[in-house]
């Protein structure tokens, strides 16, 4: 940290007077703590709005996302909408009639959702989000408690040859060889 010079001690070619303020020593360092303490607020001022702009950041992607996932879903609709009259369409053309297309078509869709709903397969594999998180933290308290060992046993470690560390990491004395 910066000390602050005296009056007195500082040349007077170094600090123009607009930098020093009036007064004693008392009223010098009450005005630096001011500026300090200003300086904070802007700083936490700052760090606030940069929190505020991330947030809304996030936010934007989100809705974004959101938009996007909107208009593929619409296309996607029409899109197999229009693929399934043409199949109905052409299966009719190959029965003779557009009647016999568009019921095969729904036969198929039917048997399709009754399938489904038969056999309710997991479409979507489970996140297991809850079971990671206790996993890494059970794995995190394991290692804390590995690494924080009284200094005894790991004497006891390195003298019996069981310590984790390899030989390199090893002091070496010729009083424990």
């Amino acid at each position: 940290m910066e000390s602050l010079d005296d009056r007195s001690s500082v040349p007077n070619g170094e600090h123009s007077l607009d930098d020093v303020p009036e007064g004693g020593k008392l009223e010098r360092i009450a005005a630096h703590t001011q500026g300090l303490v200003t300086d904070l607020r802007e700083w936490i001022d700052l760090r606030i709005d940069l929190a505020i702009l991330e947030v809304e950041e996030r936010i934007d992607e989100a809705k974004n996302e959101v938009a996007l996932g909107v208009t593929l879903a619409v296309f996607g609709f029409f899109a197999a909408l229009f693929t399934l009259t043409t199949i109905a369409l052409g299966v009719g053309w190959l029965l003779g009639h557009p009647f016999w297309g568009f019921l095969a078509v729904t036969v198929a869709l039917i048997l399709v959702v009754v399938t489904l709903q038969a056999t309710q397969p997991a479409l979507v594999p489970p996140s297991n989000l809850f079971e990671s998180l206790r996993g890494d933290r059970a794995t995190a308290a394991k290692e804390q408690a590995s690494r924080s060992r009284p200094a005894s046993a790991a004497v006891e470690n390195d003298r019996s040859g069981k310590g984790d560390s390899d030989e390199s990491d090893r002091p070496t004395d010729s009083a424990s060889s």
